[in-house]
């Protein structure tokens, strides 16, 4: 597994949330059509509809409605229910009851990259993106994640957010329960945008972000079967080979050993007007069947359309640059496939792996700029 956090949907993370007695609305989760129309008498309306996706924007894309009848909610979901999100799968919806509110905050404990420590997040102003809420409606506190949550993070926080008014006592109760959530299911994210505080100071998620460690899962088996679901054909192959390979929407393919390399490679390519598109991380290995393999996977989405020139950007340190090279040479044959491949060989054996790469008749560079901007022209 990747490391990455495994996101959960927001059904499932309101499940989550209900077993910590974090209060939600009143809803039922459906993966598609059937028995949502025999349901809708248990729901009272206004209802909203809202697509089940692990992606975000899909408020932005339609993917959450208001429903104020049957016949409104069963269209919505069927609209809902054919679309697409960010280019992922809608793996259902959720039906809810809407909540009358007074006031929206927005709360969320997530890791802190610089002290790779807890961090929880509270803001005044909830239901909007947390990037756009201005620096005087938000308050960070970093948390050990040793010591028993401090009350008097807790004061402070509940303090920020309502200033005493109805409903401090829930918002303390709540973000307990956030934390305990957090430690116990080894969460890289648990955020609430926005919880809805009634005017008898109830606490509500009206939405819910949960992103578990995926190193962890194994101490998590009910969410095991989810790992991998947003996945296409292609990353699944890989992920069953044992390779780290994204889909992006561009046309380049990359092949590249370390995530620095890989994103320098990819912002040299947008420098010059390219796109990365499938991207593979080889690692580090000098197994020159583990780099046919990775090449393999590549030169199929070269062959088939999916990426139109392919850029192998080498360092080679473990990994050695003429293993590389006769991979290369023994896995990409095809003439038209070899014309739009570009090779970046830097490192350990690179004087001999030109060579041979070069009596092949590929084309190869020694600078980065110099292989991206190649890239960027035989895909053309």
């Amino acid at each position: 597994m990747s490391g990455d956090g495994m996101n959960l949907l927001e059904s499932e993370a309101k499940t989550l949330f209900r077993r910590y007695r974090i209060s939600t609305p009143r809803g039922l989760f459906f993966p598609d059509m059937n028995g949502i129309a025999g349901s809708l008498d248990n729901l009272r309306f206004p209802l909203m509809v809202k697509a089940q996706t692990t992606v975000g924007g899909r408020g932005k894309a339609g993917g959450i409605r208001t429903a104020l009848h049957g016949q409104e909610a069963l269209e919505a979901c069927e609209r809902i229910l054919g679309m697409h999100v960010s280019g992922s799968k809608v793996h259902g919806v959720l039906l809810e009851e809407m909540i009358d509110a007074s006031r929206e905050i927005y709360l969320a404990i997530t890791i802190d990259q610089p002290s790779r420590c807890p961090l929880l997040l509270a803001g005044s102003a909830g239901g909007m993106d947390v990037e756009n809420m201005p620096s005087h409606t938000m308050r960070r506190w970093n948390i050990d994640p040793l010591e028993p949550f401090p009350e008097e993070v807790l004061d402070q926080a509940s303090h920020f957010l309502l200033r005493g008014d109805q409903g401090s006592k829930e918002v303390r109760s709540t973000i307990e329960a956030m934390w305990r959530l957090f430690k116990n299911m080894d969460c890289e994210l648990v955020e609430i945008n926005p919880l809805m505080i009634t005017d008898s100071g109830k606490a509500i998620a009206a939405d819910a972000k949960v992103s578990i460690d995926d190193d962890a899962l194994s101490r998590h088996t009910e969410f095991l079967d989810r790992y991998g679901r947003d996945l296409t054909e292609l990353e699944r192959l890989a992920r069953d080979k044992g390779f780290n390979l994204v889909e992006l929407p561009g046309d380049i393919g990359v092949l590249a050993n370390g995530a620095g390399l890989t994103m320098a490679a990819l912002d040299t390519l947008q420098r010059y007007g390219g796109r990365g598109g499938t991207f593979l991380d080889l690692g580090g290995t000098d197994d020159p069947n583990r780099v046919s393999e990775a090449l393999g996977l590549l030169s199929y989405d070269l062959a088939r359309g999916r990426i139109r020139s392919l850029l192998v950007c080498i360092f080679g340190g473990i990994t050695k640059c003429d293993t590389v090279a006769d991979a290369m040479m023994h896995t990409i044959t095809d003439r038209n496939v070899k014309a739009r491949t570009v090779v970046r060989l830097r490192g350990n054996n690179e004087d001999e792996a030109a060579q041979m790469l070069r009596l092949a008749n590929f084309n190869v560079h020694i600078d980065l700029d110099d292989a991206c901007l190649q890239a960027v022209k035989v895909r053309e």
